[in-house]
Order: structure tokens, then C-alpha cells, then sequence
């Protein structure tokens, strides 16, 4: 991942023996972490709305009168299930019941009520510790977490691709965990250059992994809640320790490798979570070694260059949307296109990256936006052809198109549309329920 140059061999040796030395000291007799095996999700529903449904997944041994954290996975499309098997698979060592709504999905406007109607029927039902709640989610998902835990009782917040408008030190005691791709859109949002904090009392902390859009690895999402429980039962002293121990090998692995970004954010995840004030106070040691390499310092100003880059970028294309040149985006976008297949450097092509991704969101929130206002016009049908090129497999895309079709007296190709936005993966049937009468369509069962 760097380039510029490789890393000095004394230094290297010289950071991999003081690394050695760090983990040797850590270590000494660790307890053997019990291993937590989850139930498959199960379908349930609220007792005072059974239109509310929801998956739920527990630890298969609890002990008796035990209570545990709840963890509230919100995923932007409303699939509940696939929620808690994210949070289901990742979880080795801690025990929590995980609950998904099917309800919850992007633009949603009861989402608020509905997490509270979802989090007291998990209390009711379910080993759950009220006072230890986690509200997470991805994407949209993440930003209905985030509201939420700003505004009600929770030990955490934790989001993944999307990033916070404040923080939580201005309001309450929550923490909060960001991660997201390097190639994601949002990845500005939360980003935060390596080691700018170095506070045991800091209440934010962005990760980030390798990849675009997406839900995290398991251990991303593994690390995010031994974060925000790291002060609970559930994720004591062997937890961190062996977690840490973890990070430092990870560390070593890709410092040798010359990967300097993850290399230094792994060494940074070590020293937030290694527990005891001594072993803090070496890692700071190395951290300081680190960052003052030159090596280092020469990427963090290209990174930081290109995103400067980006914010331009951004607002010259959200510009461009008032009065869409198709001719005009045609030749951007074949550029940005161009450039993605020919590029080889890796920080570049995650900013290209970045910029397709923001490309698509943009167009399809302008589109969403002037739908809903029920404006049919030209700049919509010229925004669809953009949309087509940015973006050709979106569901979305073929769905924008059918409503299209419907509101302006083109029934006979409606059909055909919603087939291939279905196809596709479009899910969201209730607004399709909504938006286009059931004699227009015929996709069965919806």
C-alpha cells in the first residue's frame, strides 16, 4: 500500500524487536477465553404491534438469571436477518442477544419509536441487561443508530459506512465506533488521521478495512464491541489482552509488508484496548517512533492530499446535478471509468473509487428526491441516463425508471421494468406497494 519508497531495515528491525518485546511483556499466563456459540436467528414480533417483525439470536448457554448486553442491528435495506448474523458470526467471546428489525430501512420516518418499540419487547422477552444497550447499523442503518443513541440511554453506538455529524463527548457518556471501507463514499465522514488521539477518556474511534460499501469483516465488528463494552464484564482484562496481543502481530505483519495505513491503525487499536497504564505507556514509545517516521509522514500528506482532492471533486459533481449535461457526464464519467481500470497505484484507485461510489449516491438521492416531489420532467429522464451509466445494475435505477413509466401514462413497460429491478435485488416492496397499483404490476405476492 505505500509508495514512495521502502522502510528502513534497522528501523524495521528495531520496531519488530520492541514489538516482540511489547507482546512478551503483555502476555505472560493468559485465562483461555470461553468461546460463545450463538442460536440460528429466529423470527419474532413485537406483542403490541405483530406487524413489527423481527430475528433474534442469543448465546445457546446462558446461565440462570444471567443478563447480557442487547445489541440492535439496523441494516439500511430492512433485512433483520442478515443483521444479526453479522453480529451472530463475529461475537466469539461475547455473550449478547442480538435483535434485527424488518421494519427498519432507509427512509423510514418512524424509525425512532420503532427501535424503542424493539428495544423494551428484547427486554420483556429476552436476558437483557437494560443498562447495557448497543444500537448499530450500516449505512442508513448507521445513521438511525447514531440519531438514536444521541438522543436516548445507550452504552454505545457503533456505525458502519456513514460517520457521525458530532460527537459524543458533546452530549452524554456514550461511545462510538465508525468503520468503513477505504473505497467507501463515506469514508470521509469519519475519517480521522492515524494516531490523533491518544486519549484513554476519547469517545470516538474510526476503523476502517479494505473494501467498499459494505457491511465490515467479522473482525472489524468483533473489535467495534469489545469497544464500546470495554469497560463491562463481558469484555475483561483476557478480552483486551489477547485482543491486543492480536493487534500486535497484525501490526508486525503488515509493517513488514510496507502496508503503513493498516500497519498504523492496527498499532493504534493496540494501544486502546491493551489494558494497564505500563503496557499504554510502551506502546506510546513505538506509536511516537511511528508517526515521526518520514516514511509515514510522506503518506499521511498524499492520503490527506487526496482528500482534499475529493471534497473538490464532490462539490463540482453535486454542482453539475442542478442542470444535468448528459454530455458533459458522459465524458466525466468515462473518464473516472478510464482511470479506474488503468490505474495500479492502490491509494488512487481507493480515491477513484470513493468517487464512483458518491457518484451513485448523489444521482440516486437527487432522482429520489424530485420522485417524491412528483416531478417527472426532463432533467428526471436526463438524471435516469446519468444514473444508467454511474450506476447500470442498481435496482434502484430500474425502479426509478418503472414509477417513471407509471406516472407518465407508459404502463405497458412497468412490468418488464420491476421484473429487472427485482432481479437486481430491489427488496423494498411496501413503498412499490405504495407507489405503483397492484393492476400495474403483477410480480406475485407483492
Amino acid at each position: 500500500m505505500i509508495c514512495g519508497g521502502k522502510l528502513n531495515n534497522i528501523y524495521l528491525l528495531q520496531v519488530i524487536l520492541l514489538s516482540f518485546a511489547l507482546m512478551t511483556g503483555c502476555m505472560g499466563d493468559r485465562t483461555v477465553l470461553p468461546e460463545v456459540s450463538y442460536t440460528d436467528p429466529v423470527p419474532d414480533s413485537c406483542s403490541n404491534d405483530h406487524s413489527h417483525k423481527f430475528y433474534i439470536s442469543q448465546p445457546v448457554n446462558i446461565s440462570a438469571g444471567q443478563k447480557i448486553p442487547l445489541i440492535l442491528a439496523i441494516d439500511p435495506h430492512g433485512d433483520g436477518l442478515l443483521a444479526v448474523k453479522k453480529f451472530a458470526g463475529a461475537l466469539q467471546c461475547i455473550p449478547a442477544v442480538i435483535a434485527g428489525s424488518q421494519r427498519l430501512r432507509n427512509n423510514y420516518e418512524g424509525f425512532e419509536a420503532s427501535i424503542t418499540q424493539l428495544v423494551e419487547e428484547a427486554q420483556r422477552k429476552y436476558p437483557v441487561d437494560p443498562g447495557k444497550l448497543i444500537i448499530a447499523g450500516f449505512s442508513g442503518g448507521a445513521r438511525m443508530a447514531y440519531y438514536y443513541g444521541m438522543n436516548h440511554r445507550v452504552s454505545g453506538i457503533i456505525m458502519y459506512g456513514a460517520g457521525p455529524v458530532r460527537l459524543p463527548a458533546e452530549s452524554g457518556k456514550q461511545c462510538l465506533y465508525a468503520v468503513s471501507g477505504t473505497r467507501d463514499f463515506n469514508f470521509i465522514e469519519q475519517y480521522v488521521p492515524l494516531f490523533n488521539s491518544l486519549d484513554a477518556e476519547d469517545k470516538y474511534f474510526a476503523d476502517f478495512f479494505r473494501g467498499t460499501h459494505e457491511w465490515p469483516p467479522a473482525k472489524n465488528i468483533y473489535e467495534s464491541v469489545v469497544y464500546v463494552l470495554q469497560n463491562e464484564p463481558e469484555t475483561g482484562e483476557p478480552v483486551l489482552e489477547e485482543l491486543s496481543d492480536r493487534l500486535l502481530i497484525e501490526y508486525n505483519n503488515l509493517f513488514e509488508a510496507g502496508d503503513i495505513f493498516f500497519a498504523g491503525k492496527a498499532l493504534e487499536k493496540a494501544w486502546r484496548f491493551v489494558p494497564g497504564t505500563k503496557n499504554k505507556e510502551k506502546l506510546a514509545e513505538q506509536i511516537n517512533t511511528f508517526k515521526n517516521d518520514q516514511v509515514f509522514l510522506d503518506y499521511q500528506e498524499k492520503l490527506e492530499e487526496y482528500l482534499r482532492k475529493e471534497l473538490k471533486l464532490k462539490q463540482a459533481y453535486t454542482g453539475k446535478l442542478a442542470d444535468p449535461d448528459t454530455a458533459w457526464w458522459n465524458k466525466e464519467l468515462s473518464s473516472l471509468y478510464y482511470n479506474l481500470g488503468a490505474c495500479t497505484d492502490s491509494m488512487q484507485a481507493d480515491f477513484y473509487y470513493r468517487i464512483k461510489g458518491f457518484t451513485g449516491i448523489i444521482l440516486y438521492s437527487r432522482i429520489n428526491d424530485l420522485l417524491r416531489q412528483d416531478i417527472y420532467d426532463e432533467n428526471v429522464q436526463n438524471l435516469l441516463v446519468i444514473y444508467e451509466q454511474a450506476e447500470p445494475a442498481s435496482p434502484d435505477l430500474f425502479y426509478f425508471k418503472a414509477l417513471v413509466a407509471h406516472r407518465t401514462g407508459h404502463d405497458r413497460e412497468v412490468q418488464a421494468l420491476l421484473e429487472q429491478a427485482v432481479e437486481k435485488g430491489f427488496t423494498d416492496y411496501e413503498r412499490l406497494r405504495r407507489e405503483i397499483p397492484s393492476g400495474v404490476r403483477t410480480l406475485t405476492g407483492n
